[in-house]
């Protein structure tokens, strides 16, 4: 889904779309408070990156969903069990209680091999990729 050149109006709509359909995403205030500040301020860029992010990590986390489900029937539980955890760090995204999309690219990682199909996840690969997902924030300071 394109949404880099959609109006407020059309975002907006979208955002009701997840929120109003079957089983939606946690998040309802979030999104809730981020449409009433599109139809207050529909030009704000500040806005309208929220909102495009808000629905890039939707479809992001129906993507990781289906991911799941094809995992475990190929019975890989390592890859469901890490693909779960992305879910997680989605969800908290969409509920505001997280400012760090670095676990975004973990899941790209995992839906999108380098143009190769996804197989099933070695436990050293997702031992990894658990570990970079669940740094802190003061440890990537750090450095290494």
């Amino acid at each position: 889904m394109t949404i880099d050149s959609r109006s407020a109006l059309e975002l907006r709509v979208l955002i009701g779309h997840v929120y109003l359909g079957q089983d939606p995403p946690p998040g309802i205030q979030r999104a809730g408070g981020l449409l009433v500040n599109l139809r207050r301020a529909p030009t704000n860029p500040r806005y309208l990156t929220m909102a495009r992010d808000l629905l890039a990590v939707v479809d992001l986390r129906v993507r990781l969903r289906a991911a799941v489900d094809t995992a475990r029937a190929a019975g890989d539980q390592v890859g469901a069990l890490v693909l779960l955890g992305l879910i997680g760090h989605a969800d908290a995204e969409l509920m505001g209680s997280t400012d760090r999309p670095g676990w975004r690219a973990a899941a790209l990682d995992l839906l999108e091999p380098d143009g190769e199909d996804a197989a099933p996840l070695d436990p050293e690969l997702a031992t990894r990729l658990l570990t970079l997902v669940l740094v802190d924030k003061h440890e990537t300071e750090a450095g290494d």
